[in-house]
């Protein structure tokens, strides 16, 4: 049932069927009207014809019954008109339905009969009464005997006086011109069948000249739903149906251009989202999330959701209204992994407009500016530092310079004082301004290095020599290790020399009596030579471990003051370190000791790649 379904509503068969159906009523209606026209023809015929028999015995009757002749006479006279009658019929044949004529006089009363036996007549009332009226008729009549149809004419005989002597009765039957009639319609029935099985065949092919292309279309149009767009509609005709295949074709060679252009679009879009150095969030008109990157997800700790509301995904103090009606920035501040650090994040809000219309989207960029916050803090505070390490100097300058000037000169003893201080102060600038610019050409590469093979053995030895009476003043033991032979290092001995002053300098600044400070030198598997000075002093707390190298950075700023320091030394450690092409590093345990690393590698080719 399904199949049959199937079939009858498809195009072809739909064709088919409707091509039969107009067939059919066509053939009908012609069959209708060619059968009526054809049994008006015949009736119209035999009328004719019944006419004709009634007019050549009219007046020849006529006369014989307006004789004075005797009953027999009259009966023999008009049998004999009867006989040259039906010997007339079977010369011409002007009818093939068996015709009978009876002469009746006045009283109905027939006189004369071709029929075999006057007793047909009797049996037939039905159409005797219709020989009553005096005006000529047509009738057809049915006989309820035999069922037949019969063609009655009837034809009343007047004198000259107008009064009636007797009627013509002529009865026909219409068998013959049913069956002619009845062979006809077969013929036309046969007609009909045979131009229904031709035509059906006909329509069947030219059905599938239409459906055969359009089955194509439709199967390339479900290959190209599919994302095949490779196969081609066949085209045989320059017809509408051959035109709507080339076009079909063209389409799907565009579909396949646009596609492949869009999915490399697409890619290309992936690939930028992904190597983005900020986070991307892209929403709909009603801020679910349709686009994001895998940066926006690691700025935000998280997984992102496509389809979760922007407002879910972000943390924001003010939920975002749409429609937005304008740029908007705001900064969300993220927990990390350490709990002292956190992530600073810029986020702007852009609005999605097409030509001017309302909002359809909204994109978020996302901004790791922790850096940048940071450099800007840093900045801010070296500004800050700088203005307050020059100005406290000065101040003190001027202070003991105004006492001098008041009197305080006349006091040897207090102008002594008074300008051994103002010296300390001076040297104290002049220790920043120093640092100040040597930090400067290191920033901007203008530092001049005078590189050279050196053995870190002998270097290490003169700087611990140097330390040697300082930490003998304080009880410090002060030792070197070298673990084994190390290679010659290409570097500018007096930056490090630098380098090593300051780191020691502090070490033993902030080592109490009875601590150690211990300098130790070994290679590294990398082949890297990497130098240590470790203490026993008073440490660092861990949260300002992460800031010590920072610029006028100082763990207890009153105590490094007062022991000289200027809070660049760290800085200029890291720089030059740095610019021998090592890294300078830092661990301590707040009240048991610090201990600072800063590595350097061999001389060429001694480095292990």
């Amino acid at each position: 049932m399904k199949k049959w379904m199937q079939l009858v509503n498809s195009i072809q068969w739909k064709l088919v069927i409707i091509y039969i159906l107009l067939l059919i009523i066509a053939m009908q209606l012609i069959g209708v009207y060619f059968i009526s026209r054809l049994e008006n023809y015949y009736m119209g015929d035999l009328r004719t014809d019944l006419k004709t028999q009634a007019s050549l015995l009219h007046d020849k009757v006529g006369d014989t019954l307006n004789k004075r002749l005797s009953n027999d006479e009259r009966s023999k006279r008009i049998n004999g008109l009867l006989r040259e009658l039906v010997y007339l019929n079977q010369k011409g044949n002007t009818t093939k339905d068996k015709v009978v004529v009876s002469i009746m006089d006045k009283d109905n009363l027939v006189i004369a009969t071709t029929a075999s036996n006057k007793n047909e007549l009797k049996q037939k009332p039905v159409f005797l009464t219709q020989s009553l009226t005096e005006t000529q008729q047509f009738n057809i009549v049915n006989d309820p005997t035999s069922g037949d149809n019969y063609q009655i004419y009837y034809r009343p005989i007047k004198n000259g006086e107008g009064r009636m002597v007797g009627s013509i009765y002529i009865e026909a039957s219409l068998e013959e011109t049913y069956k002619t009639i009845r062979a006809i319609s077969k013929i036309l029935i046969s007609i009909t069948a045979l131009a229904l099985v031709i035509t059906g065949f006909l329509v069947v092919i030219l059905a599938r000249t239409i459906t055969t292309p359009v089955k194509e279309i439709t199967e390339q149009a479900t290959a190209m739903a599919a994302g095949d767009f490779d196969r081609k509609v066949d085209v045989r005709s320059e017809d509408e149906i051959g035109r709507l295949g080339i076009a079909f074709n063209h389409l799907a060679s565009h579909l396949r251009i646009a596609l492949s252009q869009k999915e490399e679009e697409k890619e290309k879009l992936e690939s930028v989202l992904a190597n983005m150095s900020d986070g991307v969030i892209a929403t709909d008109s009603t801020g679910k999330v349709i686009v994001k990157n895998g940066w926006a997800e690691k700025l935000l700790n998280r997984d992102i959701e496509l389809g979760s509301g922007i407002d879910e995904v972000l943390p924001l103090t003010e939920p975002i209204s749409f429609p937005l009606p304008e740029e908007r920035q705001t900064f969300l501040e993220m927990n990390t992994d350490d709990p002292e650090e956190h992530t600073i994040v810029k986020i702007t809000f852009t609005p999605i407009r097409l030509q001017g219309s309302e909002m359809v989207g909204l994109v978020a960029v996302l901004e790791d500016v922790t850096e940048q916050e940071k450099l800007d803090r840093q900045r801010k505070d070296f500004v800050a530092n700088v203005s307050h390490e020059l100005r406290t100097p000065l101040t003190t300058i001027k202070s003991y310079l105004e006492a001098l000037d008041d009197g305080a000169v006349n006091d040897p003893e207090l102008a002594s004082r008074f300008l051994q201080v103002t010296r300390q102060e001076a040297d104290r600038m002049t220790r920043l301004i120093h640092d100040l610019l040597q930090l400067s050409r290191l920033d901007a590469k203008q530092s001049r290095f005078h590189k050279k093979a050196i053995h870190m053995e002998e270097m290490l030895e003169d700087v611990v020599d140097r330390f040697a009476f300082q930490c003998k003043q304080k009880e410090i033991k002060l030792s070197l290790h070298i673990t084994e032979s190390l290679p010659r290092i290409y570097a500018d001995r007096d930056k490090l020399d630098q380098v090593l002053d300051n780191l020691l300098s502090n070490a033993v600044k902030y080592t109490l009596e009875g601590g150690s400070i211990a300098v130790i030198a070994e290679r590294r598997p990398d082949g890297m030579v990497e130098v240590s000075i470790a203490d026993t002093g008073i440490g660092i707390p861990k949260k300002d471990l992460g800031r010590i190298f920072e610029r006028f950075y100082r763990v207890d700023k009153a105590r490094s003051r007062s022991l000289g320091g200027t809070g660049l030394g760290l800085a200029i450690a890291r720089e030059i370190v740095r610019a021998h092409g090592g890294d300078i590093s830092i661990d301590s345990i707040y009240r048991k000791g610090t201990t600072v690393s800063f590595t350097l590698p061999p001389c060429e080719p001694e480095v292990v790649r």
